[in-house]
C-alpha cells in the first residue's frame, strides 16, 4: 500500500490543514485564498506552509508533471492569492468529502467511459465524445460537482480531457480523451485513486530512466508513450530527464494546429523549444527573456494587442483555473523588465529560476491557444 493509500499516517496538523481546505469548498464550491489559511494557522502557532510541504506525495514534484498528492502541487512560497485545491485523492481522509466528491466523481468517470465507448464510429472521419454539464444535471448530479468537475478534471493526472468551452452563464463541455478506459473496471474512489497511483508510478519511474515493462492491470492504456517504457539498449549509465518547462507534446499540437489556419507558428515554436533548452541548462535570464518574448508574441490570436488585456478579457475554456493562470502571467512582467532593462549599478537584485512561473501557468496559456487555433 502506497503512503496515498495509508491514510491513517498523517499527523493532526496536516488533517486540519486538508480539512480547513475542504470547508469553504463544500459551503461554497470555492477554494480558500492562502492568505486566509495562512493567517487560521498563525493563530494556532503552526505554519500551514511548512504543513502543506509536509503532506505525502508520489510520483514527480514537478509542474505538469504526473506527480499526485492529497492537494495539486504548489512550490513554495505559496503566494497570499493562490488557491491550493484539493485533488480527489483527499476523499481517502476526510470522509465528509465522499458523498460530495468522490461519490460522484466516480459516477461521472462512469458515464465519460460510457460516453466514450457509445460515440459514432465512421470509416471517413474523425469522431469525439463529449460530456456537457447539461448531461450531468439530467442524471441527477448536485449543481455544486457540476460546476466544480471541468476543474477536478484538470488537476487529475490519469485522466486527461481535450478541448472545451464554457459559457459565460457556467455550462460547459468537454472532450473525453481515450484515457478514461484506464479506468474502465473502477467501482469505488479507493480504486480510482488506487489506479491513478499506479499510473503516477509507472511515469516517474519511467521518466527516471528504470523502464516499467507492464502494469499491473493488463489492458489499460499507459500513462506515457509506450516508447517511453521500452528497454534501452545502451547499457551505459545515464542522466536523469528534467521535465521540459513546456511540454513536448503541446508544441507539437501547436505545430500541428498551426498549420492548417493563416497564423505562423514558427517563432512561437521557436521561443517555446528555446526556453525549453534554457530551462533545462539553468539559465533563468534567458528564460525570463523568452517567456515575457511568448507573452507579447500571441495575444493577437486571442483578438487583443497585447497579453494585459488577454489576461483581462479573454473567456477562457476553463474560465475560473486558466484566467487565474494568465493573471499570473500578466504580473510575471515585472520580473521579466528587470531581467531586461534593469542597468548596472552597486546593488543589483540577482533573478534565479525559483522566480520564474510555475510551467502549469505558461502550459495552461498554450492549451488555450491551441484551442482557438483549432477552432480558426
Amino acid at each position: 500500500m502506497n503512503k496515498l493509500m495509508a491514510a491513517t499516517d498523517l499527523s493532526k496538523g496536516q488533517h486540519d490543514l486538508l480539512r480547513r481546505l475542504a470547508l469553504p469548498w463544500l459551503k461554497t464550491g470555492e477554494w480558500p485564498l492562502w492568505a486566509h489559511i495562512r493567517h487560521e494557522f498563525d493563530l494556532k502557532d503552526l505554519d500551514a506552509d511548512v504543513l502543506l510541504q509536509s503532506l505525502p506525495r508520489i510520483g514527480l514534484d514537478a509542474p505538469y508533471a504526473a506527480g499526485y498528492g492529497y492537494t495539486t502541487l504548489m512550490r513554495p512560497p505559496v503566494r497570499e492569492d493562490d488557491r491550493v485545491r484539493l485533488t480527489v485523492a483527499a476523499v481517502l481522509v476526510l470522509p465528509a468529502l465522499r458523498k460530495e466528491l468522490g461519490d460522484p466523481f466516480v459516477r461521472a468517470l462512469k458515464l465519460m467511459i460510457r460516453l466514450y465507448r457509445g460515440k459514432p464510429v465512421s470509416h471517413t472521419e474523425i469522431t469525439r465524445a463529449y460530456l456537457d454539464s447539461s448531461a450531468l444535471a439530467k442524471r441527477g448530479f448536485a449543481p455544486s460537482f457540476v460546476r466544480a468537475l471541468p476543474d477536478l478534471l484538470d488537476h487529475e493526472p490519469g485522466v486527461r480531457s481535450g478541448s472545451g468551452v464554457t459559457s459565460p452563464d457556467g455550462d460547459w463541455k468537454r472532450e473525453i480523451d481515450r484515457s478514461v478506459l484506464r479506468f474502465r473496471d473502477v467501482e469505488t474512489i479507493e480504486d480510482y485513486v488506487a489506479r491513478t497511483c499506479e499510473l503516477v508510478d509507472a511515469q516517474a519511474a519511467s521518466t527516471a530512466g528504470h523502464p516499467v515493462s507492464a502494469l499491473p492491470h493488463p489492458g489499460v492504456p499507459a500513462l506515457a508513450d509506450p516508447s517511453r517504457f521500452t528497454t534501452p539498449t545502451d547499457h551505459s549509465p545515464r542522466a536523469e530527464s528534467p521535465t521540459p518547462y513546456l511540454d513536448a507534446g503541446l508544441l507539437t499540437d501547436l505545430e500541428s494546429a498551426a498549420a492548417r489556419t493563416t497564423w505562423k507558428a514558427h517563432k512561437l515554436l521557436a521561443l517555446c523549444r528555446e526556453l525549453n533548452s534554457n530551462h533545462a541548462a539553468g539559465n533563468p535570464y534567458a528564460c525570463a527573456a523568452l517567456i515575457r518574448a511568448v507573452l507579447d508574441h500571441v495575444p493577437p490570436v486571442f483578438g487583443h494587442k497585447d497579453f494585459k488585456q488577454v489576461a483581462a478579457q479573454h473567456t477562457f475554456t476553463v474560465q475560473r483555473t486558466d484566467k487565474a493562470h494568465a493573471q499570473k502571467l500578466a504580473g510575471f512582467k515585472d520580473i521579466a523588465d528587470d531581467a531586461l532593462h534593469r542597468p548596472i549599478s552597486a546593488n543589483v537584485p540577482v533573478i534565479t529560476m525559483s522566480d520564474l512561473p510555475e510551467p502549469t501557468r505558461l502550459n495552461a496559456l498554450l492549451n488555450e491557444l491551441l484551442t482557438l487555433l483549432r477552432k480558426a
